[in-house]
C-alpha cells in the first residue's frame, strides 16, 4: 500500500515551476493556458491514444492551489506506479544536483550517530565539496588558504537537504540552471554541473588509484590526478572521514543530476570507499601536497642557501620557513637588487626574511 499525502502544508511546498519542469522532462506535453495565465494544462498520452490531463496552478494565490497539486500527485502516482512520497522527493530536487554521502555500518540501528561524529562528518562533506569546486575552477594538487573565487561563490549556493532514515545520510543540493533548448542558445555547461561531473570523475579516479597502489605500489602522475579532481585537500578529507569513524566500515558518495537538466554519463553514479583504504588515501594526499607547486602564499624564514651566476640579473635563494604547519625549504627567484641588499645580508647576518 502506498502513502498518500494529505497534509496541505506539505503539498504546498511544491513549487509550480518545479512541477512543470518535472512534467516536461518526464514526457508530458504542455497544453493550453487557463484562467488568464494562472494555470496550465498538461497532457499524458496512454496506449490507444487516450490522454490524461492535469491542471497545474502557476500562482500560489489561485483559490484551488492545494487541491490541484494533490490531484496532480494522485495522477502521477497512478501513471508512474510510485508512491507520492517518492514523487514529492523528486519534485523537491528537480532543479538541483543532489550529492548524497552515506555512512554504511557507521551508526546505531536507528540511523543516528553521536553529535561529535555528526559535526565531523558535516565538516568533511563541506571540505570535500569545496575541494572539488576548487579543482573545477582551477585544477591543482593542493589548495592553500586562498581558494578560487568561483569555488567560494559556488559554496554559498549549495544547501543541506533533509536527512534520510537508515544509515546516516547527508544530502547536499546544488541548484543548477535548467536546460533551455532553441536556436542560438549556447550549449554551455554551467559551473554547478561541472562540479557534479568533476566529483564523479574524482571518485572513480581515486578509487582506481587506490586499487593500483594496493596492487603494485604505483602512483599515477600527480598533475594528471589533479586534472581529474583528485587534490590533496580531497584525499585528506576523505581519509579523515574514514579514519575517525568509530565502528564504521564504508562511505558511499552518490551523485544525482537535476531533472530539469538531464545528463547521460557512462561512469557509475556512485562510489564506495572503505576504512581499510584510509592509509593509501592518506599517502596519495601527502604526495600530492608535497609535490605541488605553490603560488600566492606568504613565507617567513631564514635563508639557508644562495645561488647566482656572475653578472646575472637574478638569483635563487633557498628559504626555510613554516608552511601549513610544517617546516619547508622553498626556492625563490630574487631580482638582483633585492638579492644583494636583502637576502644576501639576511644570510650573512642570520636574519629572518619574509
Amino acid at each position: 500500500m502506498r502513502a498518500t499525502i494529505t497534509d496541505h502544508e506539505t503539498i504546498e511546498t511544491i513549487r509550480p515551476l518545479d512541477l512543470t519542469a518535472y512534467l516536461r522532462v518526464h514526457g508530458w506535453a504542455r497544453g493550453e493556458s487557463l484562467a488568464g495565465g494562472l494555470a496550465q494544462l498538461w497532457n499524458w498520452t496512454l496506449e490507444g491514444n487516450q490522454t490524461v490531463d492535469v491542471v497545474v496552478p502557476l500562482e500560489r494565490n489561485v483559490r484551488d492551489f492545494s487541491r490541484r497539486l494533490a490531484e496532480t500527485l494522485k495522477t502521477l502516482e497512478t501513471i508512474e506506479n510510485r508512491s507520492q512520497l517518492e514523487i514529492l522527493a523528486d519534485l523537491q530536487q528537480v532543479r538541483a544536483d543532489v550529492v548524497r554521502w552515506r555512512w554504511i555500518d557507521g551508526g546505531a540501528d536507528d540511523g543516528t550517530i553521536s553529535l561529535e561524529q555528526g559535526q565531523m562528518f558535516l565538516a568533511q562533506v563541506r571540505t570535500q565539496l569545496l575541494a572539488i569546486a576548487c579543482s573545477t575552477a582551477r585544477p591543482a594538487q593542493y589548495f592553500a588558504s586562498r581558494k578560487p573565487t568561483q569555488a567560494v561563490e559556488y559554496m554559498k549556493q549549495v544547501r543541506l537537504g533533509q536527512r534520510e532514515r537508515g544509515s546516516y545520510v547527508v544530502n547536499v543540493h546544488s541548484p543548477v540552471p535548467p536546460l533551455l533548448e532553441g536556436e542560438g542558445i549556447p550549449e554551455e555547461v554551467p559551473f554547478e554541473r561541472q562540479v557534479s561531473m568533476k566529483l564523479l570523475e574524482a571518485l572513480q579516479t581515486l578509487r582506481q588509484q587506490v586499487i593500483e597502489a594496493g596492487a603494485g605500489g604505483h602512483l599515477g602522475d600527480p598533475a594528471e590526478l589533479a586534472r581529474k579532481g583528485v587534490s590533496s585537500n580531497f584525499c585528506e578529507s576523505v581519509a579523515e572521514m574514514l579514519g575517525r569513524w568509530d565502528g564504521g566500515r564504508m562511505v558511499e558518495i552518490q551523485v544525482g543530476f537535476a531533472g530539469s537538466r538531464p545528463e547521460h554519463v557512462e561512469s557509475p553514479m556512485r562510489a564506495r570507499l572503505s576504512a581499510d583504504q584510509t592509509g593509501f588515501i592518506q599517502q596519495i594526499g601527502r604526495v600530492l601536497r608535497e609535490s605541488a607547486s605553490r603560488d600566492g602564499f606568504d613565507l617567513e624564514g631564514f635563508v639557508t642557501n644562495l645561488n647566482r651566476d656572475a653578472n646575472a640579473e637574478s638569483g635563487i635563494a633557498t628559504i626555510q620557513g613554516m608552511i601549513d604547519g610544517q617546516y619547508r625549504r622553498v626556492e625563490v627567484e630574487v631580482e638582483r637588487a633585492e638579492y644583494e641588499n636583502v637576502v644576501l645580508v639576511a644570510h650573512r647576518e642570520r636574519q629572518m626574511v619574509e
